[in-house]
């Protein structure tokens, strides 16, 4: 591998040509300060080639084993179909690369156990791409949080209508509602917990699931210090917005709360602690957040995000998994 220097930005390379890979690739090489894709690689060098001359990348790889072999490449997003990440990220993680891997970064908890394991073994940093968490207007709220009012309960939702003839419906690649967007939510209800020192619990979990099929929506109930209804759907419009309340106060996450750029006091007389509401806006998609926390994490040698930790993608994992278990059976 390539010497660097702490000045320069950590270079990229992608593993899958799709349209997630495309969106990370233009946010990060258009937006952000302490990251560059240099690289992609498909299965297939046609269409990998297609994809670096579409975003000027100077190298394409038809094979994700040429990508784990390419000393340019420092760091390595893997942004191919979910039930694929585990054997990938062993493979760039083995070949000495840090690794962002798409939500959900894997289908078993024992795959994530073991992957974690193997990144500290060899000091390599190894995340899941919840962006959210990255975000600016999120990172404002998790540092008020601990100075407002106790919250105690949640609200939201990640639902849209998908087309039926693709894999989230195809109970082979571990499609359904709740790998798909459930992960979100779930996400902002472990970083709520994690921030404010509370436990979590365990869900209850209700599916909306034809036998043999995948679940076509899912709701997480909590219903610890912080009670939450989490809602997941791939057949229906669910509410953009999300919201944290507590006696007397709320606040509102308004729009697309998984990509939060507004934050709003709606209930109760204003507190010091909130002494305007949130608006950051973002440039693009916003996934250039992650890719610099990523490189800002490299660059000081830690092999684990405190932004985006691994034992929060393992308890969402473990919610997920263990929720689907019943439908299995």
């Amino acid at each position: 591998m390539q010497e660097r220097t702490s000045e320069q930005p950590l270079r990229w390379g992608i593993a899958g040509a799709g349209a997630i890979a495309c969106r990370f690739c233009q946010d990060v090489n258009g937006h952000a300060s302490g990251s560059r894709v240099v690289a992609i690689a498909a299965r297939d060098q046609g269409r990998a080639q297609a994809f670096a001359d579409e975003q000027g990348l100077p190298h394409a790889h038809g094979s994700y084993q040429a990508l784990a072999a390419d000393p340019l490449v420092e760091a390595v997003y893997v942004a191919v179909i979910h039930p694929e990440h585990a054997a990938l990220i062993e493979r760039m993680l083995l070949a000495g690369k840090h690794v962002l891997v798409e939500k959900p970064a894997v289908t078993r908890v024992a795959d994530w156990d073991r992957l974690v394991r193997l990144a500290a073994e060899r000091g390599l940093l190894l995340m899941e791409a919840m962006k959210v968490m990255c975000f600016p207007a999120m990172r404002a709220l998790l540092g008020r949080l601990s100075a407002l009012p106790a919250p105690d309960r949640l609200k939201a939702a990640f639902g849209s209508v998908q087309t039926r003839d693709g894999k989230l419906f195809d109970p082979a690649l571990d499609g359904g509602a709740a790998w798909d967007v459930g992960v979100y939510p779930l996400w902002l209800y472990a970083a709520l917990c994690h921030q404010l020192g509370l436990a979590a619990g365990e869900p209850e979990v209700t599916l909306s699931r034809r036998e043999g099929e995948v679940d076509e929506a899912a709701r997480f109930a909590f219903a610890g210090p912080l009670k939450a209804e989490l809602l997941a759907s791939i057949v229906a419009d669910l509410d953009k917005s999300a919201w944290l309340s507590g006696p007397g106060w709320a606040l509102e996450l308004v729009g697309k709360w998984w990509n939060p750029q507004q934050i709003v006091w709606l209930g109760g007389d204003p507190l010091p602690a909130w002494p305007h509401d949130i608006a950051l806006p973002v440039a693009g998609g916003g996934m250039q957040h992650e890719a610099d926390h990523f490189a800002a994490c490299v660059r000081a040698g830690i092999t684990d995000s405190p932004w985006v930790p691994q034992a929060l993608t393992r308890q969402v994992l473990g919610w997920v998994e263990r929720g689907l278990l019943p439908a299995k059976r």
